[in-house]
């Protein structure tokens, strides 16, 4: 039985912005995910962007690494349950 992970936190885009202007790095980009790091000020810190809803997450490194290795070894559809389980799908936002 898989054990339920916890969701990833949205990540501010003036957060995503500072942690990636010195440096970023992209993993992969698949089915609108991407996985990417920054470098700011000696510290790395991991993103996946969800481009099917424009939010960007923070990822833990440990999950990150996992993301690439499930990514590495072409197993394409566990990493993509692995993602869409981490995300939180009922997030809504309302403008006024």
């Amino acid at each position: 039985m898989m054990k339920k992970e916890a969701v990833f936190t949205i990540a501010p885009f003036e957060t995503y912005l500072e942690k990636t202007q010195n440096g970023t790095e992209v993993y992969y980009e698949y089915e609108k995910y991407e996985l990417l790091s920054g470098n700011h000020n000696g510290e790395e810190t991991y993103f996946m962007i969800d481009y099917h809803t424009g939010l960007t997450y923070h990822v833990d490194k440990h999950s990150a690494d996992r993301f690439l290795a499930l990514y590495e070894s072409g197993n394409v559809q566990s990493l993509l349950e692995e993602m869409v389980s981490r995300i939180t799908p009922s997030t809504t936002h309302t403008y006024s």
